[in-house]
């Protein structure tokens, strides 16, 4: 005989549910911010926020326990909003210093860190050559932003390879390193307004590499560019362009300047560059695919692009993470890694084998002890706002697994900072707490988000204040 027990849920007004979530384990968990892979190995860096302290952390896909790698120092990059704080290359990682803002090179197999560049202004997206012999940066001081050059022991004193714009991100030296490729803009802009994708020449001879000027490939007015990439054997650059009004990938011949476009216009793969060196895709170590971020109304998904056939495949292993907030490709021919999460997961590191499906957790950011019958899945919803236009966001119903409500719940109604950011499918703490309690939550990604092309993103110009408030209220009558 076989016992079946039902579990019956108690009936309490909404809004006065218990839930596990307090707000101690709200406040609980490590940030993880950043990725990269050796290009000698299949080591795994990534970057903990433990209570203030920046701590780079590396797997060296050995079976050993996960170490530290510059406990002594606080690693974080501080030009603009952040971001861009290490990289890592030829065994070695390099990272800056937050408070003296130096870059610093560290052996991925232990020992102290050194400093190679010297104390003054500040340094942000570490970018080393194949040969490991200089490592291109973004510097900005006294209010100046160019990119600097260094050697990797730190034995001369950095110059300078691009200046005579407002502001640089994402440095990129061609695999021959004989090509630097950057984005830069200008006031008033903000990146994802308008920005320009420059290629260099670079000249070798002497113990530091000198740019020549550089040429514009993509970008513009009213087109902003993002993460130029070169291929493996150097001879295209990918980048993300909005140009057609969604963010898509585009791949340019630099022999002829000549681009052809790998995505199509009604998903997204790029995102706003708040901070530095921010990824949405990787050119896998095969050189003959992509994994690329896409963004549909809010839920992030991992696809591969064939760069042959142009086909895009779904990356099933990674199919339950609906946020990616980075991602990164090994040098094999196979393997890429992600920062991710879903409603019901906290952000992980994951390692991905393209070639046998399958995945693996590295790194966790809490330890996961919450049972998903507690937690709330989003809804993408969409609703008329004022004028007849359309507004989009998020909404969690109220979930509990052992209370339920009568009648109608209280809602709550988020919105997001930015002005061009935009709520998305993740891990959410401060959600999961009211809607755990039986609070309905909408996350209102009103016009001027981003996720839903770039004239979604312009309606808010000019109209800050409005638009936003507009969305928000009717969003609620909507609900």
């Amino acid at each position: 005989m076989v016992r079946i027990e039902v579990m019956t849920k108690t009936t309490r007004q909404y809004g006065r549910w218990p839930s596990p979530l307090t707000s101690t384990v709200v406040a609980a968990g490590r940030r993880l911010d950043g990725i990269a892979f050796d290009t000698h190995s299949n080591s795994l860096v990534w970057l903990e926020g433990r209570s203030g302290q920046g701590v780079l952390v590396v797997d060296d896909d050995s079976g050993q326990a996960p170490r530290d790698l510059t406990s002594p120092h606080n690693v974080r990059a501080e030009v603009g909003y952040g971001g861009g704080d290490f990289t890592v290359q030829g065994s070695n990682a390099y990272f800056v210093e937050h408070g003296s803002a130096r870059l610093f090179r560290v052996a991925l197999a232990g020992g102290p860190a050194t400093a190679i560049t010297p104390g003054f202004g500040h340094a942000s997206s570490p970018c080393v050559s194949a040969d490991g012999r200089f490592v291109a940066y973004v510097h900005t001081h006294e209010d100046i932003d160019r990119i600097a050059v260094v050697d990797s022991n730190g034995d001369h004193w950095p110059s300078i390879l691009a200046s005579g714009h407002d502001f640089f991100m994402q440095p990129r030296i061609s695999p021959d390193g004989r090509q630097l490729a950057y984005i830069a803009w200008d006031h008033p802009n903000m990146p994802w307004d308008a920005s320009t994708l420059y290629v260099s020449d670079l000249d070798n001879s002497g113990p530091l590499p000198i740019a020549a000027p550089p040429r514009a490939v993509a970008g513009g007015d009213e087109i902003a560019v993002f993460q130029p990439e070169f291929s493996t054997d150097g001879s295209k650059l990918f980048f993300v362009s909005d140009q057609s009004g969604w963010g898509r990938l585009g791949r340019c011949d630099l022999e002829n300047n000549a681009i052809d476009w790998l995505t199509d216009d009604g998903t997204e793969f790029g995102t706003p560059a708040w901070a530095q060196n921010m990824r949405t895709y990787a050119v896998c170590g095969d050189g003959r695919s992509i994994a690329a971020v896409a963004s549909q109304d809010g839920f992030l998904s991992v696809v591969r692009i064939d760069l042959d056939s142009g086909e895009h495949t779904r990356v099933e292993p990674l199919a339950p993470l609906t946020d990616i907030s980075s991602i990164v490709a090994a040098c094999d021919d196979s393997t890429i890694a992600v920062i991710g999460s879903n409603s019901t997961q906290t952000p992980q590191v994951v390692a991905c084998n393209l070639l046998d499906s399958t995945s693996r957790v590295v790194a966790r950011s809490t330890g996961e002890m919450l049972d998903c019958d507690n937690l709330s899945a989003p809804q993408a919803i969409s609703w008329e706002s004022a004028g007849g236009e359309t507004a989009h966001g998020l909404f969690y119903p109220p979930t509990n697994a052992t209370h339920q409500g009568t009648g109608l719940p209280p809602a709550l109604v988020m919105i997001h900072g930015g002005p061009t950011s935009q709520s998305r499918a993740g891990w959410k703490a401060d959600v999961q707490y009211f809607a755990s309690r039986g609070w309905a939550v909408l996350q209102v990604n009103y016009r001027g988000s981003t996720g839903y092309g770039r004239d979604y993103m312009l309606k808010l110009r000019g109209n800050w204040g409005i638009c936003d408030v507009e969305d928000a209220i009717s969003g609620v009558r909507h609900l």
